[in-house]
């Protein structure tokens, strides 16, 4: 009977499909305590937290209590690390000079090694297509000097459906797309974090932040260029309102909707007066209301939609989802994770005090 006992976990999620989650945060009190809420169902904390300057110098670290929640219920930290502001310019400058790579190189390996994490997560974007290359050969010398440290090397890239510079591409082809050579990439990254996201931002017409078809067609692409098992899925856990612009107005520039980014609780609380219409071809709710005179349309994500989009990660043999960003999403969305079987890769070990991880890891540079 005991050994039965020990054994039931196992049998409950035997017939379970696997996924990894990782799960994007930012430094906000309230995505902390989504985190802590929810470890258990994480993977991999990405927290946004790092940036690099024209230089290659790397700043940032990743919240104590983050990495407190993170230790306590093994969950894998993996930081991303982004060109200050989306800088293109700085980024360009850090790719040009090889002295700038090597420092960068050399700054992410120490924070890595001090602080335990799994690897970090470039999320560098804004470059021009021009410069995918220099782009290729950066995260290629980064790729080399982490593995050769048993740590990982990531990449958040930006969803597109094929190779043609006019393709309705998040952003557009020559400054944020075309950059990425999805192949090379796939060779030497653990993983890439495919945002499948957003289909309709800020300055489009109202739609869905990620409509089934068209992230089916970016995770088409995705499998034909990069080994499934390497690509985690993007999945967006925002909304986007559109308010319907007032032609006089000059900062309307002639657009007819302004739109801006919501959380999920925004449409909830919309939905107390306005019924929810579910899209059965985006596979996608949204919401249509008037504010002040004016229509304004809400489009999110539940539970829902992010369901069929993990089963769409799953059929093809993706990893799983990365989710952007935690504290956006609908809460709903955790229970259908019990569903699931989460995948837990491990922490990285970080032994000793500050002053003692810090000289072991200036050693290993």
């Amino acid at each position: 009977m005991r050994a039965l006992l020990l054994l039931l976990p196992c049998l409950l999620t035997a017939g379970q499909p696997s996924i990894t989650t990782l799960m994007y945060l930012v430094n906000r009190a309230d995505a902390i305590e989504d985190f802590r809420t929810h470890a258990e169902k994480t993977s991999i904390i990405a927290p946004q937290t790092f940036s690099m300057d024209a230089q290659g110098f790397i700043m940032g670290e990743v919240p104590a209590e983050v990495m407190r929640i993170a230790a306590e219920k093994n969950v894998a930290v993996m930081p991303l690390v982004v060109n200050r502001g989306f800088q293109q310019p700085l980024m360009h400058t850090v790719l040009d000079t090889p002295a700038s790579r090597a420092r960068a190189i050399r700054y992410l390996l120490y924070y890595a090694l001090r602080d335990g994490y799994i690897g970090f997560q470039f999320d560098y974007e804004n470059i021009h297509y021009t410069y995918r290359d220099k782009f290729t050969v950066f995260f290629k010398e980064a790729a080399r000097t982490f593995h050769r440290h048993k740590l990982q090397l990531s990449a958040a890239i930006v969803g597109r459906y094929n190779e043609a510079r006019n393709s309705n591409s998040p952003g557009g082809w020559d400054n944020w797309s075309g950059v990425y050579d999805y192949q090379e990439l796939g060779k030497y990254a653990d993983f890439l974090s495919v945002m499948a996201y957003a289909e309709h931002g800020a300055t489009a017409d109202p739609g869905p932040v990620a409509g089934l078809p068209w992230v089916r067609t970016i995770a088409e692409y995705s499998a034909h260029t990069i080994p499934a098992r390497k690509v985690s899925l993007g999945v967006p856990f925002y909304a986007m309102r559109w308010d319907a612009a007032d032609p006089a107005d000059p900062a309307a520039r002639g657009r007819k909707w302004r739109g801006r980014s919501a959380r999920y609780r925004d449409a909830a609380a919309a939905m107390a007066t306005t019924p929810s219409v579910w899209d059965e071809k985006e596979n996608s709710p949204h919401l249509t209301f008037d504010t002040n005179g004016r229509q304004t349309q809400v489009w999110y994500e539940d539970a829902r939609s992010l369901e069929t989009k993990m089963q769409l990660a799953h059929s093809m043999g993706f990893q799983g989802i990365s989710a952007w960003t935690l504290g956006q999403e609908d809460p709903a969305f955790w229970s259908s994770l019990d569903a699931w079987r989460i995948r837990h890769p491990g922490t990285a070990q970080a032994r000793g005090t500050f002053d003692q991880r810090s000289e072991r890891a200036a050693r290993a540079r």
